[in-house]
């Protein structure tokens, strides 16, 4: 029975004192939880107005048809950041086109077998060879 009393003095002395345990152990659970309401930076992209919504001048090749040199590591374009921030880097090489599409104002390159972000300006492109080599870029 002395044991039933000072399990139940135990419990007496804590009644009354369980808010005060929540205000103090609160703080820590809402930390770790790190409730922050501070909003992300998603920037837009810079929009190049002589691209965006345009409909390029397209030509298609079949594999093996038109290649392209990249003498230098060159800035790699997904089909919706073409003229904005560069998505990645294609190595120097030789790659089939696949695509070429001419807005006017530039020359884009779709390379395959370069990756998710494969497109490049013709700027970029040493050399054509093949039916697609009309002139150098």
């Amino acid at each position: 029975m002395n044991k039933y009393r000072e399990n139940f003095s135990a419990n007496a002395r804590m009644k009354g004192h369980w808010p005060l345990a929540i205000l103090v152990i609160l703080p820590f659970i809402l930390a770790a939880c790190n409730l922050s309401a501070t909003p992300t930076n998603s920037a837009t992209p810079t929009v190049n107005p002589d691209i965006y919504n345009q409909v390029p001048d397209t030509t298609v090749y079949e594999p093996g048809q038109c290649m392209a040199t990249l003498d230098a590591p060159a800035p790699a374009y997904t089909s919706n950041t073409l003229g904005g921030e560069a998505s990645d880097e294609i190595p120097a090489g030789e790659y089939e086109v696949a695509v070429v599409a001419d807005y006017g104002s530039s020359l884009w390159y779709a390379l395959n077998d370069a990756g998710a972000a494969n497109y490049v300006n013709s700027t970029s492109v040493s050399s054509l060879v093949g039916a697609c080599a009309t002139s150098t870029p």
